[in-house]
């Protein structure tokens, strides 16, 4: 852990220094908060939230973006079991209609079933797939 903290330490330092950007891909949610100024996350390859780092730790929106925050361990909260995202994964190669996350979606509606959400700003810097967030739900 030391030497990986050292790596990271390193490249934030050159990144201020050069005034660099780079993609930086992970699964650890604990190091991007560290590490990066913007945080896309991913499922089934699709992007359901981009945010600033701060706002989405703080504020997440997409309901796969809170499930995937609710499991990061803390000091705090040693008490708290982990809890896997309910419901199978699906296949990247045979992905449900509709929304992706729906069967694991906690706030599924029926129109998630049926209806791909667009990625859309809710925000200005903030961007999420999710037809919670649909602008107009009367239309469809």
């Amino acid at each position: 852990m030391r030497v990986h903290t050292a790596h990271n330490q390193h490249q934030l330092g050159a990144r201020r220094k050069r005034n660099l950007s780079y993609l930086f891909i992970s699964h650890d949610l604990l190091v991007v908060r560290h590490m990066a100024d913007r945080v896309a996350i991913m499922y089934l390859s699709k992007i359901v939230e981009l945010a600033p780092t701060a706002e989405l730790f703080a504020y997440p929106k997409h309901p796969y973006t809170r499930t995937l925050l609710e499991q990061i361990p803390s000091v705090r909260n040693r008490k708290r079991s982990f809890s896997a995202v309910k419901g199978e994964l699906p296949s990247p190669l045979n992905p449900p209609s509709g929304c992706p996350f729906h069967p694991r979606c906690p706030a599924a509606m029926p129109q998630c079933s049926v209806d791909a959400p667009q990625l859309q700003q809710i925000a200005p810097g903030r961007t999420v797939s999710c037809h919670l967030y649909d602008k107009d739900k009367t239309s469809t």
